[in-house]
């Protein structure tokens, strides 16, 4: 369904809802949609309620002329009234990659929404002033690239050696591409400005914080991330970081099995 949230047309999806049994939102990472998830529902719906959001301008939730409307502090805002108004609360939250960012953001500034936290892929941020300056640079120039030839960034994003580690079978990376050629390149340039990892606020500091449970997902072959969800381990009350033999970043593509395991665990009361 489509719900007006703070001027956007937000999309998302509530593929059961047996009172029963508790409710998981999925957050998908960049140029992903509710799509994403598509192979993983079937078996959430065993043991949950799974909810699935379209993120600001990706899939079939709008976007915005700027990019400061991409901002944490507004992003945040727009989910928080979405699941407080919409939804059964507190709830599971889970994000792979941006989506997870986002997830660790949501769960530090609203926490009596949340019951527990799953984070795949994710990071707390960039500590470091000078790398922080770097990656908006960088992102700047993938914006300009986003808009002035689409089908080539493209190319160049699936050629990423974040992504040359992938096991996913072949279908399940034909429907993660398609779902990527179907995105508006404009909002996904502010997307990039407004909410990269080199513009969100560095919330390694809070980690302490999270008085929720919350498992960490990184996949064996994607050392820097499991580099990054080791130091949230550490850092984090109650945190388990799970790496996933035979997986690279999309974890959820690569062995959806596991995946869809931590997440039963996680949600078992």
């Amino acid at each position: 369904m489509n719900i007006r949230v703070r001027g956007i047309s937000y999309h998302f999806v509530i593929h059961q809802d047996k009172e029963q049994l508790p409710a998981l939102v999925l957050l998908h990472g960049f140029m992903g949609s509710f799509q994403s998830f598509d192979h993983l529902i079937p078996e959430l719906r065993s043991f949950c309620n799974p909810i699935t959001i379209d993120l600001l301008g990706h899939g079939k939730s709008e976007g915005a002329e700027l990019h400061y409307r991409f901002s944490t502090k507004e992003q945040v805002a727009d989910l928080s009234k979405l699941i407080s108004e919409q939804l059964h609360i507190p709830l599971y939250l889970y994000g792979y990659s941006m989506g997870g960012r986002l997830a660790l953001q949501l769960a530090l500034h609203q926490p009596h929404l949340f019951r527990g936290l799953i984070l795949e892929s994710s990071t707390f941020g960039i500590e470091d002033e000078t790398e922080r300056q770097a990656r908006q640079s960088l992102d700047a120039r993938r914006s300009d690239d986003l808009t002035g030839n689409f089908k080539g960034f493209l190319e160049s994003w699936q050629k990423m050696p974040l992504f040359a580690s992938s096991t996913a079978e072949k279908e399940l990376l034909k429907r993660n591409k398609e779902i990527q050629q179907h995105q508006n390149p404009f909002w996904l340039a502010n997307s990039l400005q407004g909410f990269g990892t080199g513009t969100m606020p560095c919330a390694r500091d809070r980690l302490g914080e999270l008085k929720v449970p919350v498992h960490l997902i990184a996949g064996e072959k994607d050392s820097k991330f499991v580099h990054i969800n080791r130091t949230m381990e550490k850092e984090i009350a109650d945190a388990k970081l799970h790496s996933i033999k035979e997986a690279g970043h999309r974890v959820h593509l690569d062995q959806p099995e596991a995946v869809i395991s931590v997440m039963e665990k996680a949600l078992a009361v």
